[in-house]
């Protein structure tokens, strides 16, 4: 990750990194002094278009018997973010996939992050930027399918919430699962796992409830760091992703952040933002404000922790 001239350039998608570390997200175009630098001239980079319009029509072909307009484009979590209406500043949704990724709505202006996370560029649409702090853990449910494939103590994901609800607490187990390191907020690359607090009385129970209390562990961090960020208390936290299906983190989540989580009735989150980008970006929806309309909440689970 660059960071030049105090904290002026940053990289806003990790899946295209290469590319979007040339990228300057304040001026929306491709940075001379990182071109130069790189040895990279700007005729060969693609054209930069906004987050959200006609972007270019497919061909007409036996495929195709008609041109499609491809109208929508953004990462993976800017699109998740999208997805989930949080369009107001100060609004955070948490992906529980392999890993976890934190995204926070800062607005029109970009926060340089102090506290261990990245500043992205959120979306560009009608002329108007909107900035967010990205905070990613490397480790979220592939804590769990390591019980699975490399412990090999369960057969199914879905096991480790029956296992985890069997027992009241984890017996003082703890969980750290930084199997490649630990990323936001520590960046820590030399990081590895630690499982503390065992004695002859731990159960598998046990190990599967800390397991999963260490992506609760680990969101709390990121979040906190994006609270000293912003300057303001975070209010709820909208999450999607496969493990938003458990019930017991979904719960333990809640009491850990003191704040009530929203699961919508839609989790996959990233396709339906990319669907939305693309529906706006034709004239399908005709604001934000009307697809904020379509979110829609499953289950609210609030705090319930002494």
């Amino acid at each position: 990750i660059w960071n030049l001239s105090g904290g002026k350039y940053h990289v806003t998608d990790y899946s295209n990194a290469s590319r979007t570390m040339l990228f300057n997200i304040y001026t929306k175009e491709w940075d001379d002094e990182l071109l130069n630098i790189s040895g990279i001239p700007r005729n060969i980079l693609p054209e930069v278009k906004p987050s959200s319009g006609i972007l270019a029509v497919t061909e007409e072909n036996n495929f195709f018997t008609q041109a499609i307009p491809i109208a929508g484009v953004a990462g993976d979590q800017h699109a998740a973010t999208f997805g989930q209406g949080c369009f107001k500043a100060g609004m955070v949704k948490n992906t529980y996939g392999t890993a976890l990724a934190l995204f926070m709505n800062t607005g029109t202006e970009p926060i340089v992050s102090k506290h261990g996370l990245t500043t992205n560029l959120g979306w560009h649409i009608d002329n108007r930027s909107e900035y967010a702090l990205e905070g990613v853990v490397f480790i979220g449910g592939a804590a769990i399918q390591w019980l699975r494939d490399g412990l090999r103590v369960i057969k199914k994901s879905a096991e480790v919430d029956r296992l985890a609800e069997k027992v009241n607490n984890t017996g003082g187990v703890y969980f750290v699962p930084a199997f490649t390191g630990l990323c936001a907020p520590y960046w820590d690359m030399y990081a590895r796992g630690l499982m503390i607090g065992m004695t002859g009385g731990t159960s598998l129970e046990h190990i599967a409830r800390a397991a999963l209390e260490s992506m609760a562990y680990q969101t709390r961090d990121v979040l906190d760091a994006m609270v000293k960020d912003f300057g303001q208390d975070c209010r709820s936290l909208r999450v999607d992703g496969g493990a938003a299906k458990s019930d017991f983190l979904m719960q333990f989540q809640a009491d850990v952040l003191g704040i009530p989580i929203e699961k919508p009735v839609v989790t996959e989150m990233a396709a339906l933002g990319a669907a939305y980008l693309a529906g706006m970006g034709i004239g399908f929806w005709k604001s934000k404000d009307e697809i904020r309309k379509q979110w829609k909440i499953e289950k609210i689970y609030e705090p319930d922790m002494s």
